[in-house]
């Protein structure tokens, strides 16, 4: 018995050691990043909706690959400890960091897609993602709009992004909805729009609306052409304590794949400022797998609503139901509100006020209510 004594004193140091080893490392790489040692990762965990697994994603990041602080490994575990699960590095006009960033990523099970950033000269930024390594970038940031140019034709371009695989993002959209654009959204190449940048504050163009700086034609872009919304950080230094915006993928497989097909498929949604902006159809779908609504009686007789939020973001109802107050109630992740109620009803209808389906519509949901036995 005392070996086996010894043994566990001995696993227990090592334990102890190992804990204490990894704490520094992770320590000592926030200290590169000038950021506090993060002492849990946040599980931004979603039920699933259908046949969708959610991810969460930020497509819009830089290294000084191009203008960036942090190299790609570094910005692989930041995403990690800040919740995402996919993300792709974009540095201006090449995807160098890629190479250097995957094994990192493989290890700590994040998708990791190969993009960059580019575009139309002293207009639209797209950001480029999923692309193969065929793929030779040139004139980034400089193609020319009129054939016949030194620069590079965007249309030849664009098509040949298409060739390699390649998505476009429409990147801070603060130039409006030009030619470039346009062209690039019927030949499908074009797949989505960035409501919010995370970067950019009150400038390049943004709008002051729902409580943040962010593109709300950008929104209703995507709701006209079925493209992706994103809520990118485009982060260049280290991330600080501020929420990040965050795009929701809905995806069938969880590879870089099943990624791209969602953004293909337009299955996004913009989580940002504590707001989701999404395709009615997507946003009700997943109010559904996170509330549920059951009602119930006390001893007293006082009746009850019980809405449960199966999910990490928090929710702002009002019901719109004569037996409820005016009043919004607020529920926040994984927590439950009870609402008095005279009189119990067999569905409950609700106003989600921190959910849009354009910039001027909220979502308005339907919900069969169970009874607490």
């Amino acid at each position: 018995m005392r070996k086996y004594g010894i043994a566990l004193l001995v696993l227990a140091a090592f334990l102890a050691l190992f804990a204490c080893a990894s704490w520094a490392a992770e320590t000592a790489v926030a200290e590169k990043q000038d950021v506090e040692p993060t002492p849990k990762r946040p599980m931004h965990v979603f039920p699933r909706v259908g046949e969708y697994e959610v991810l969460c994603g930020d497509f819009h990041i830089h290294t000084p690959h191009s203008d960036g602080r942090l190299t790609g490994p570094e910005r692989v575990l930041e995403a990690w400890r800040y919740g995402y699960d996919a993300i792709a590095i974009t540095d201006h006009g090449n995807y160098k960091a890629y190479a250097e960033a995957l094994p990192l990523a493989k290890s700590l099970g994040l998708i990791l897609l190969r993009g960059l950033e580019t575009g139309v000269h002293g207009k639209e930024h797209m950001v480029v993602i999923g692309i193969s390594g065929d793929y030779g970038p040139r004139n980034p940031h400089h193609w020319a709009e009129k054939e016949g140019e030194e620069r590079v034709f965007y249309q030849d371009q664009l098509r040949r992004i298409a060739r390699d695989g390649g998505i476009v993002i429409q990147a801070h959209p603060h130039v409006g909805f030009r030619e470039p654009l346009r062209w690039g959204i019927e030949q499908g190449i074009v797949r989505g729009v960035e409501v919010k940048n995370g970067v950019v504050g009150s400038g390049w163009a943004t709008v002051e609306t729902h409580g943040t700086w962010c593109y709300p034609w950008g929104f209703d872009w995507a709701l006209e052409h079925n493209l992706a919304v994103f809520a990118n950080s485009d982060t260049h230094a280290a991330r600080g304590e501020s929420d990040q915006p965050i795009t929701l993928v809905f995806v069938k497989e969880r590879t870089d794949k099943g990624v791209l097909d969602a953004v293909r498929g337009g299955r996004t949604v913009a989580w940002f400022n504590g707001m989701l902006w999404g395709r009615a159809d997507l946003v009700s779908d997943l109010v559904q797998s996170l509330v549920n609504v059951r009602h119930t009686a006390d001893e007293n007789g006082s009746r009850w609503l019980r809405i449960e939020n199966r999910g990490p973001v928090a929710l702002k109802a009002l019901l719109q139901a004569e037996c409820t107050s005016d009043e919004s109630i607020e529920i926040g992740p994984y927590e439950e509100a009870l609402v008095n109620c005279d009189e119990l009803q067999d569905t409950v209808s609700i106003r989600w006020e921190n959910i849009w389906t354009s910039p001027k519509e909220n979502l308005l949901t339907a919900h069969d209510c169970q009874a607490i036995r």
